[in-house]
C-alpha cells in the first residue's frame, strides 16, 4: 500500500514539475520573441532612416555649389530607398545560416514633399546659409561705414525736412500776404479817380466864381452857385423884362434877347455841367464801393491764410525734436566701437542751430495783427470816405435850385476832400504816413535773402535737369538692347509661376526710375531713403531679420551690373554706345538689380539703381553743403545753397563711381563705397521680402534650368518589416494589442511599421 502510495505521489509531483516547467519555458518563450520584437523595432528604425539619409544625400549639386542650396536632384528616391533596405537586409547565400532576427522587407514608400520654391523653405536655408556670414560682412563692409555719419545725417535729415516745410509754407505765406496788400492797394486805388471829381486841389477854402468856367469838380458847382443863383434871378428879370416890352410894343428886343440867351446858356451849362459831374462821380463812388467790397474782404481772408501758414510753421519747428527715426541715427551711432572723427560732432551742431535759427522766419503776433488792423482801418475810412461823398451829392443836387446854400455846399466838398486826402495818404500815396508801404517796407526786411534765394534755387533746378537728361540718356539704352528682351519675358513668366505657387498675388507694376524736377522733393526723397537705411540698421541690430539674411544672400549670389560701362556714357551722354554697354543688360549681368527693383526690362533695373545711388549721394553732399553754408545766417538761403552744392556734387560722383566703380563716402570721410555696397544697402530700404524672393527663385530657374517649385527638401519614408514568431504568435498578437501599437501580427509574423523623416 506504501508503495502504491508512493508511485502516486512521483507522478503527481512529476506533472507539477512538468507543469512548472511548461509555465517558465513559456514565459521565457514569450520574452524571447518580446525581445525579438524590440530588436526589429530597433532595427527598422534604424534601416528607415538609413534609407531616407541615404535618400536624401542625392541633393543637387549645381544648387549647392552656385547658390549654397540644398534640394532634391533627379534620381529615383524610391529605388534608392529599397536598394539602402534590401541591401541591408540581405542574409547573404548560405542556406545554414541561423538569424535570431530574421528581417524580411515586405513594402517602403516614400514621399518627397516641402519644395525648395516655397517661401518659408527657401528663406529658412537662406538664414541657415548667411546666418555667420551676414552679420560680420554687412557690419564690417556697410555699417561701419556709416556710424561716424549718424549724427551729421540725423541732423541734416531733420533739418531739411524742416526747412523743406518751412520753405514752402514761408512762399506760401508771403504770396498770401503780397496778394493781401496788392488787394488793399488796388481797393485804395479806386479811390483816386473821386479825388479830382471832388475838388482839383485840396483847399481849406472855396472861392466865389463867375458861371461860364467850366464844371469839372464838385468845388466849382459851389463856386459858381452864387453866381448862378445870381444870373438865374437876372434871367427871370430880363424875361419879365421883355414881356413888359412886348405888351407896352416896344420893338427894341434884341439887345433884351441877346442878355437872356447868354444868361440861358450860362445856367444850362452850369446845369448839364453838374449833372454830368455828379454822375461821374456817383458812378466813381459806386465803382470804388465795388472794388472795396470785393478787395478787402478778400484781404482779410488772405490774412487768414497767412496766419494760419504762420502758425503751421510754428509747429513744423516744434515738432521737429520729436522724429522718432532720431532714434534710429542714435542706435546705430551708439553701437559697438567705431572711429570717431572731429567733423561727426562739429557739423552735427553746425547743422542743428540752423534749424534753431528757422524761429526767424517766424512773423510775430504784433505784425499780423497790425496787419489785420490795417484791413480793418482801411474798410472803416472808405466808409467814411463813401458817406461823406453820399452827403456831398446830396447837397449839391442843391445846384439845380435856387434855395440852396453855397456855404453848406463849399463844406461838404471840403470835408468830402479831406477825408479822401487823409484816406489817400494811408492807402496810396508814397510816404511815411502810407500804411501799405509801411507795412511792404516790414515784410521786406525779413525778405532780404529772398532775392539770392530764389537765384540759387534756379540755379538747383538747373542742376537737377542735368541729372535728369543723363537718367534719361541711359533710359534710352533700351532702344540698344532689344535682344535680350525673350530673357526678361522668361523671367517674368519664372516669377509669375513662383508668385502664383506661393498663392501671392503679383500686385501692381513697378514704376520707372525718375528724378524729382523740384530740388527740394528730391532731397526729401533722398533723406527719406537714408532714414529708412538707418532704420533697418538699427532693426538689424536689435535683432537680426529673415529679411537681412535674403539681402546679404542676394548680394553675394547673384551678379551685379558693371557700373564702369557706363562711364563714358554719364560723362558724354551725347557720345557713341559701345557694344560692351549693350551687353552688360542682359538678365545675367544684373540679377542682384533685378531682385531689387524688379522691372522686366534691360535697362529699368540698372536705371534705378543710379538713381536711387544718386539720392543718396545728394543726400550725404547736401549735409556737407548745409555745414559749409551754415554762416550765411538766413535758414532757407542756407537749405538752397546747400542743396545746391549737394546736387553738383552728386553729379560729379555719379561720374566718378561710373568711371572708378567706387567713391568716397563723404569729403569728411575717406572710405570707399562701392557699387555693390549701395545696392546691399538698397535692399534693406526696398523691404518686401516675398517679392525679393520669387525674383532669386526665378533667376535660380533661370541660370540652372532647375525649377525650385518641383523640387523637395523634405522626405518622409515608412517601412514594414516582418519577422516570423518563434512563440505564441497569439499571445504576442494580445501583447501588440494592449500596447496600442501600430505594428502588426498576422499569423505568426510579426510586422514593424517605423517612419523616418529627414529635411535639408
Amino acid at each position: 500500500m506504501f508503495g502504491k502510495w508512493y508511485t502516486d505521489q512521483r507522478g503527481s509531483v512529476t506533472i507539477f514539475l512538468i507543469l512548472i516547467l511548461a509555465i517558465m519555458f513559456s514565459f521565457v518563450a514569450i520574452f524571447i520573441d518580446y525581445a525579438r520584437i524590440a530588436a526589429v523595432k530597433v532595427q527598422s528604425e534604424r534601416l528607415v532612416r538609413s534609407a531616407v539619409r541615404s535618400v536624401m544625400s542625392a541633393y543637387d549639386p549645381e544648387l549647392q555649389q552656385e547658390y549654397g542650396l540644398f534640394a532634391y536632384g533627379e534620381s529615383d528616391g524610391d529605388q534608392i530607398m529599397s536598394g539602402v533596405l534590401n541591401g541591408n537586409i540581405d542574409h547573404g547565400d548560405r542556406g545554414d545560416a541561423f538569424s535570431l532576427v530574421d528581417l524580411e522587407l515586405d513594402t517602403s514608400t516614400l514621399q518627397m514633399n516641402r519644395m525648395l520654391g516655397e517661401y518659408e523653405i527657401f528663406d529658412r536655408q537662406i538664414s541657415e546659409e548667411m546666418k555667420y556670414k551676414a552679420p560680420i560682412d554687412f557690419t564690417i563692409e556697410i555699417m561701419n561705414k556709416f556710424k561716424p555719419l549718424s549724427q551729421s545725417l540725423k541732423e541734416a535729415s531733420n533739418t531739411m525736412d524742416v526747412l523743406r516745410k518751412l520753405q514752402k509754407l514761408y512762399d506760401k505765406r508771403e504770396d498770401a500776404l503780397n496778394e493781401m496788400i496788392e488787394n488793399q492797394r488796388k481797393a485804395a486805388q479806386s479811390v483816386n479817380p473821386l479825388v479830382s471829381l471832388i475838388m482839383a486841389e485840396s483847399s481849406t477854402y472855396i472861392s466865389n466864381q463867375s458861371l461860364g468856367g467850366g464844371i469839372s469838380s464838385g468845388a466849382d458847382i459851389a463856386a459858381q452857385y452864387d453866381d448862378y443863383v445870381a444870373k438865374a434871378n437876372e434871367l427871370e428879370q430880363k424875361i419879365a423884362e421883355k414881356q413888359s416890352r412886348e405888351n407896352n410894343k416896344d420893338n427894341d428886343d434884341d439887345a433884351i434877347d441877346s442878355e437872356i440867351n447868354m444868361l440861358t446858356s450860362l445856367i444850362n451849362s452850369y446845369h448839364s455841367g453838374a449833372s454830368e459831374l455828379l454822375s461821374n462821380i456817383s458812378s466813381k463812388q459806386s465803382s470804388s464801393k465795388k472794388e472795396h467790397t470785393n478787395m478787402l474782404p478778400k484781404a482779410l481772408e488772405l490774412w487768414e491764410e497767412a496766419y494760419q501758414y504762420n502758425e503751421e510753421m510754428k509747429q513744423v519747428i516744434a515738432e521737429s525734436e520729436s522724429r522718432v527715426i532720431d532714434e534710429s541715427y542714435d542706435h546705430v551711432s551708439k553701437e559697438g566701437n567705431s572711429e570717431s572723427t572731429d567733423f561727426s560732432n562739429d557739423d552735427s551742431e553746425a547743422i542743428r542751430k540752423i534749424r534753431e535759427e528757422s524761429q526767424q522766419l517766424i512773423h510775430t503776433e504784433d505784425l499780423f495783427q497790425d496787419l489785420k488792423t490795417s484791413i480793418e482801418n482801411q474798410t472803416s475810412q472808405f466808409e467814411t470816405i463813401n458817406s461823406k461823398v453820399s452827403s456831398m451829392q446830396s447837397v449839391l443836387n442843391g445846384a439845380f435850385g435856387k434855395s440852396a446854400n453855397s456855404s453848406s455846399m463849399k463844406s461838404a466838398v471840403i470835408q468830402s476832400r479831406k477825408v479822401i486826402d487823409k484816406y489817400m495818404k494811408n492807402y496810396v500815396e508814397s510816404g511815411s504816413e502810407n500804411v501799405l508801404y509801411e507795412a511792404m517796407s516790414e515784410l521786406e526786411k525779413g525778405r532780404s535773402f529772398d532775392k539770392q534765394r530764389k537765384e540759387t534755387e534756379k540755379k538747383a533746378k538747373a542742376k537737377l535737369q542735368d541729372a535728369t537728361k543723363i537718367l534719361a540718356t541711359i533710359n534710352r539704352l533700351d532702344e540698344k538692347a532689344q535682344d535680350y528682351l525673350e530673357e526678361y519675358r522668361t523671367i517674368q513668366q519664372y516669377y509669375g509661376d513662383s508668385i502664383t505657387f506661393n498663392k501671392q498675388s503679383e500686385g501692381d507694376s513697378t514704376k520707372g526710375a525718375e528724378l524729382d524736377s523740384n530740388p527740394y522733393d528730391a532731397s526729401k526723397s533722398a533723406m527719406d531713403d537714408v532714414d529708412n537705411l538707418y532704420g533697418s540698421m538699427s532693426g538689424m541690430l536689435s535683432g537680426m531679420q529673415n529679411e537681412f539674411y535674403q539681402n546679404e544672400y542676394a548680394s553675394l549670389y547673384f551678379h551685379h551690373f558693371d557700373i564702369t560701362q557706363l562711364g563714358d556714357l554719364v560723362s558724354n551722354p551725347n557720345g557713341s554706345i559701345g557694344d560692351d554697354l549693350v551687353d552688360q543688360l542682359s538678365v545675367h549681368n544684373q540679377e542682384l538689380e533685378y531682385i531689387l527693383y524688379g522691372f522686366h526690362n534691360p535697362v529699368g533695373n540698372v536705371s534705378a539703381a543710379y538713381a536711387e545711388i544718386f539720392g543718396v549721394r545728394l543726400a550725404i553732399r547736401t549735409m556737407e553743403g548745409l555745414v559749409k553754408s551754415s554762416k550765411l545766417g538766413n535758414p532757407l538761403l542756407i537749405l538752397a545753397t546747400g542743396l545746391l552744392y549737394g546736387i553738383e556734387m552728386a553729379i560729379l560722383d555719379m561720374i566718378q563711381l561710373c568711371q572708378k566703380g567706387s567713391i568716397e563716402l563723404s569729403a569728411y570721410l575717406k572710405v570707399e563705397m562701392t557699387y555693390r555696397d549701395y545696392l546691399r544697402m538698397f535692399l534693406f530700404i526696398h523691404s518686401n521680402n516675398e517679392r525679393k524672393m520669387s525674383r532669386m527663385l526665378s533667376l535660380i530657374r533661370f541660370n540652372t534650368g532647375i525649377n525650385p517649385n518641383e523640387r523637395a527638401t523634405y522626405a518622409s519614408g515608412e517601412v514594414k518589416i516582418g519577422m516570423n514568431i518563434w512563440f505564441l504568435p497569439g499571445v504576442m498578437r494580445m501583447l501588440g494589442t494592449t500596447a496600442n501599437s501600430e505594428d502588426q501580427v498576422e499569423g505568426n509574423r510579426y510586422y514593424a511599421i517605423k517612419k523616418a523623416d529627414y529635411s535639408y
